[in-house]
């Protein structure tokens, strides 16, 4: 029968228990990097009967679609007629970056392998950066988004683990998961100021936090892909970005530089990623930095559409409150953008095109909060 929003929410809010009763059962697919390393310190999400019944009522009230809907569905009309049928990979001068990108607005949009109608579309697009992942020795930023587009496309690669359709794919993506995620961990700073950041080349001797988050966020969902990710990594990465919040400003974008509005929102997103909200310390650090969303105007920026990333997913990471505050500012600035066919304008950032519209996209479906590194 037809698959109703409902239907896709209920499926991705319970694709977290099924992750965690496959590992327990003893289930997950054998992974060398996970027998190799140290369990982490992350929590794997457990998706509880109370939280999938809260779940179930945030999809009911989003149920009757809005002016946000409407534009998310124009967007992927337009987006997925931007891909290769033969590859599977997205349009553009990155193809591993532009098809991660592609692959992440599809799923934060609720569209899933023989579920739904860009079902097919999905499954292409992560096969393809599967693919790629096992040709090149997990790398997938070779294509010129280096770093930036290796964590892009790991997380990508990582969220969509258990949502293909046939065990055999799923298969196949675990495997590329495996060597993308080795590959951040072997890349990351060991030594001095940049020890436990990344930066643009997987040398591993520099850091900046606008790499690092989503080197983060990739190891973040990986671990909710039952990888274990060594607590050594995972506390470096911490200290990394604590050491570039700036007493009173927020985060920056290296250690001793100053405060800026998509770095001050990287840092919340990455803290929030990590866990790191318990203590006096760190709340003041989100709380500073994350004050920056009363105030900004979400239509400036040097980098529009990584800007509003940051932006849209500190805002929901923060909670009910600022995802209310926020949220429908952003939105409004990026419905401006869409053109006649759907797609939506370069504004200033890197490219126009898919790489856009897919952030445009991402940005708008953060208030679905169908994938798990988007839920609080």
């Amino acid at each position: 029968g037809k698959t109703t929003r409902r239907d896709v929410g209920r499926m991705l809010c319970n694709r977290l228990l099924i992750r965690a009763l496959a590992g327990v059962a003893g289930l997950a697919l054998a992974s060398p990097l996970a027998m190799a390393q140290a369990p982490s310190p992350l929590t794997p999400a457990v998706v509880e009967p109370e939280t999938e019944e809260s779940d179930l009522k945030h999809l009911d009230q989003i149920a009757e679609k809005d002016d946000v809907d409407l534009a998310i569905e124009r967007g992927l009309a337009w987006l997925v007629q931007e891909q290769d049928v033969t590859s599977g990979a997205f349009k553009g001068r990155l193809p591993c970056t532009y098809t991660a990108l592609a692959c992440m607005a599809l799923m934060a949009s609720g569209h899933c392998d023989g579920r739904s109608p860009y079902g097919e579309h999905l499954r292409r697009g992560i096969l393809f950066l599967a693919r790629e992942a096992q040709n090149k020795n997990g790398y997938l930023g070779g294509d010129g988004g280096r770093m930036y587009g290796h964590g892009i496309a790991t997380l990508a690669l990582c969220e969509a683990y258990g949502m293909l359709a046939k065990p055999e794919d799923n298969q196949t993506v675990r495997r590329a998961v495996d060597l993308a995620v080795k590959l951040i961990l072997n890349s990351q700073a060991k030594n001095g100021a940049p020890a436990g950041g990344w930066r643009y080349e997987p040398a591993g001797n520099d850091a900046d936090l606008s790499v690092t988050v989503w080197q983060i966020l990739a190891l973040r969902s990986a671990q909710n892909c039952k990888l274990e990710v060594p607590e050594a990594a995972v506390g470096a990465a911490l200290d990394y970005v604590r050491r570039t919040y700036v007493e009173g400003q927020g985060f920056c974008y290296q250690p001793g530089g100053g405060a800026s509005v998509p770095m001050r929102c990287a840092g919340v997103v990455c803290m929030k990623a990590l866990g790191a909200d318990k203590t006096p310390d760190d709340q003041n650090r989100i709380e500073v930095s994350g004050k920056i969303l009363e105030t900004v105007n979400p239509d400036g920026g040097a980098h529009y559409w990584y800007q509003s990333y940051y932006l849209a997913t500190a805002a929901n990471m923060m909670g009910d409150k600022t995802r209310a505050d926020f949220l429908p500012k952003l939105e409004k600035s990026i419905l401006r953008l869409q053109q006649p066919a759907g797609a939506f304008a370069q504004h200033s950032g890197y490219d126009g095109g898919v790489y856009s519209t897919s952030f445009a996209l991402i940005c708008l479906a953060v208030r679905y909060q169908y994938l798990p590194i988007y839920q609080e």
